[in-house]
């Protein structure tokens, strides 16, 4: 498309968006209408590209700016324009940490958008929400909207920029296939956790956040992911870790004491195909949030068949769950899709030990 039809085509878009008609001639607008500009950090943080805005509107105005007429990425080396559309009223850049994708929010003065840009076929995806419609109009985003939490995972915020209005928080997950940029996004809820611990043991309490990611439309019953994010005094991020509810993904976290101290405990007791894998890590966290070991384990054995070679050893495996459960049981749960017990399998018979119950079991699928 030639320059003058998309600045064209670039005018209409933001008049009918808008819906506001030519200003008044430029002699008779207030002194204080500024040309817009584009936010954000203009170059990619590997060097390669660099976005800016391209020209300013004045014939139109809102929010007390001109908008501007293109939005562009261009080679750095070479001032080569690679990707451009028309601009805002608002906008900002925010770059994936290695720079293979950028997103881009505009606002207009009745609704905005941000479109997500991949930069090696430069094919983009605009981020809508999980049930498929745009961002509602008058719905605007705040400041700090965007976080990438890796290369191909992006967080944004929505909403919550007038009084009384709740923000929204959205997941996305990009990715490029076969030379098209493609989307998908969940709702994710935030919340605080009454629970207060000291896992750096440097004698302040940290502050604990769950994080719930939900199946598209099933906010009010499917949770897809759980994240444990665990905050320094000042909000900072110290540590997070994640619970999925797909089954290769089961996980669980606790906070309890030993000692006097606090520590994280992990327990993942997983099962496939009737074989058993049980393994747990105690940790504190040192000042920069890596996981200080303070005491782990893990045991196999198979609960349905004695054909294959992990077996079942019922001494070893009740050393582990007493093991496990010296922690466990007093512990306070704070993060968990694991959907079955780690004795599921057991007819637990309480005038038994726990090693005989074992072996009964052991005896049992021995039989077939």
């Amino acid at each position: 498309m030639k320059r003058g039809a998309i600045a064209a085509l670039s005018l209409l878009v933001l008049l009918t968006a808008c819906g506001q008609a030519l200003a008044k001639p430029l002699e008779e607008n207030p002194s204080s209408i500024q040309p817009a500009v584009l936010d954000g950090e203009a170059l990619s943080p590997d060097g390669r590209f660099r976005a800016e805005a391209e020209g300013v509107n004045e014939r139109i105005f809102a929010m007390g700016l001109y908008p501007v007429e293109f939005v562009q990425i261009a080679d750095a080396a070479t001032g080569e324009i690679l990707w451009q559309d028309h601009g805002a009223y608002k906008q900002e850049i925010l770059w994936s940490p290695k720079g293979q994708y950028a997103a881009i929010a505009r606002t207009t003065r009745t609704f905005c958008t941000v479109v997500l840009i991949e930069t090696q076929k430069w094919t983009t995806w605009e981020f809508v929400l999980p049930n498929g419609e745009p961002i509602p109009e008058y719905t605007f985003l705040p400041d700090g909207w965007g976080v990438w939490q890796s290369e191909n995972h992006l967080d944004l915020t929505v909403g919550g920029t007038a009084d009384g209005e709740e923000p929204h928080f959205y997941s996305c997950s990009l990715a490029l296939e076969n030379g098209t940029l493609t989307g998908h996004s969940w709702e994710t809820t935030k919340e605080i956790l009454p629970e207060k611990y000291d896992f750096n043991h440097d004698g302040k309490p940290e502050t604990l956040e769950r994080t719930t990611v939900w199946f598209p439309g099933m906010t009010d019953a499917a949770a897809d992911t759980y994240t444990l994010s665990i905050l320094d005094e000042n909000g900072g991020l110290l540590w997070q870790g994640d619970a999925s509810t797909c089954h290769t993904g089961e996980n669980s976290y606790y906070g309890c004491q030993v000692d006097g101290e606090d520590y994280l405990l992990r327990y993942q007791p997983y099962m496939q195909h009737g074989v058993c894998t049980y393994r747990y890590s105690l940790f504190s966290l040192d000042e920069t949030g890596q996981e200080v070991p303070f005491r782990e384990n893990s045991v196999k054995f198979s609960v349905s068949s004695p054909l294959n070679s992990v077996g079942l050893d019922p001494a070893e495996v009740a050393a582990f769950l007493k093991d496990v459960h010296q922690y466990l049981d007093t512990a306070q749960l704070l993060v968990s899709t694991v959907t079955a017990d780690d004795l599921f399998f057991l007819d637990y018979d309480n005038t038994l030990t726990l090693e005989e119950n074992l072996q009964r079991h052991k005896n049992s699928i021995e039989q077939y």
